[in-house]
């Protein structure tokens, strides 16, 4: 099977998974105007369009003319293409016309209340139902093809981390840093960051989401570097604390709690246990170490095509159940304001019983550049 076959032969997995669905919910079609889920659903990359999926398969990808050859060159399959003239609105009213359709499914997590109400009236004889995260249920098990791309986006964002410490020194900045990393993830075949990448050294160690900065690093700090980056469409997401020189006995204490809390919480990251289990397990032994307090987020979240997946209010990381080749984060913290902090994140693919770590940087000990 040739490339192009096996891509296909994925898609139409995918779009079957998703019509089964939309035949649940008692509907004819779904309006999908989430950008990862028009790329899940046809392999198109652009960043204007909207596809209708019918409870059938059938596939309508409304997008102009700017895509025209993109996506004749990305999208396999039997699949209707409109080159838009008008609005959004008046243009899926018109593709809508030619759909034996009578209840439809909106992404309601992508349209605003305001774009709802004229998508009805200029629809008055269609039956139309806000849907949260329906291709998102289907996006949440990987298939081969997405295995793939999330290792190699580890793979190429480890290799960056470990070529931007030489360069971590007393008097270089943060941004410096993360700069290098960012251009390294594209030097090493990725296609970027998929977020802004935080490098918090100091008492900046303790902001979670504590993006580079302009503060040079000094001797006797921890440094939080969360990093990741995008390959074709996949993303990593990968946080390490290192130090540079010495650090006080609690830094370093605090970075041994959550190393430990981490292995539990990955060790719990098993089929039939949900999210709150794996954050119960890492949770329990920070709280009983006295740092508690400190841990104030929750234990991860899914990637793939987009950072923060199984993070929504209709799929809760917590509330999941865990199903095989799911992919996840584990990433416990200790942040203690004014002093500094610690954290440890790792991408987990659930395994059965044997959860996989596809992130292995090292991070039994304290890494003192």
């Amino acid at each position: 099977m040739n490339k192009k076959d096996e891509l296909l032969t994925l898609l139409n997995r995918r779009i079957k998974s998703v019509t089964d669905l939309i035949k649940e919910k008692n509907a004819d079609a779904l309006i999908i105007f989430n950008q990862s889920n028009y790329r899940y659903l046809t392999n198109f990359t652009g960043e204007e369009a909207q596809l209708i999926l019918t409870a059938e398969g059938d596939r309508i990808l409304l997008s102009d003319s700017r895509f025209a050859d993109q996506i004749k060159a990305q999208a396999p399959g039997e699949l209707t293409v409109i080159m838009k003239h008008g609005s959004n609105y008046d243009e899926l009213t018109k593709a809508l016309k030619n759909v034996s359709a009578k209840r439809i499914l909106v992404e309601g997590e992508f349209i605003s209340a305001i774009e709802y109400q004229k998508l009805k009236q200029l629809n008055p004889n269609l039956d139309f139902e806000m849907s949260e995260e329906l291709v998102e249920r289907v996006r949440n098990i990987k298939d081969e093809l997405e295995l793939d791309a999330l290792k190699k986006a580890i793979n190429i964002s480890m290799e960056s981390f470990n070529a931007i410490l030489p360069m971590i020194k007393a008097g270089v900045s943060e941004r410096a840093v993360g700069a290098k990393l960012d251009y390294l993830f594209k030097v090493n075949g990725g296609d970027g960051p998929s977020f802004d990448t935080i490098i918090a050294s100091g008492v900046r160690s303790a902001w979670a989401h504590g993006v580079a900065s302009d503060k040079l690093i000094e001797d006797g700090d921890m440094i939080v570097i969360d990093f990741g980056a995008f390959y074709n469409g996949y993303t990593a997401d990968i946080t390490r604390t290192i130090s540079l020189g010495k650090v006080d006995a609690e830094m370093h204490k605090i970075y041994n709690i959550v190393h430990e809390a981490q292995r539990r919480g990955i060790e719990a990251a098993v089929v039939g246990n949900t999210g709150k289990d794996v954050d119960k397990a890492a949770r329990d032994y920070i709280t009983e170490q006295g740092y508690g307090k400190y841990f104030g987020h929750g234990i991860g979240h899914g990637i793939g095509l987009e950072l923060h997946e199984l993070c929504q209010p209709a799929l809760p990381f917590g509330k999941q159940r865990l199903i095989n080749n799911m992919v996840h984060t584990v990433e416990p913290g200790i942040y203690i304001p004014g002093k500094g902090g610690v954290r440890i994140e790792d991408d987990i693919l659930v395994n059965d019983q044997d959860p996989v770590t596809l992130s292995n940087l090292p991070k039994d000990e304290l890494l003192s550049l």
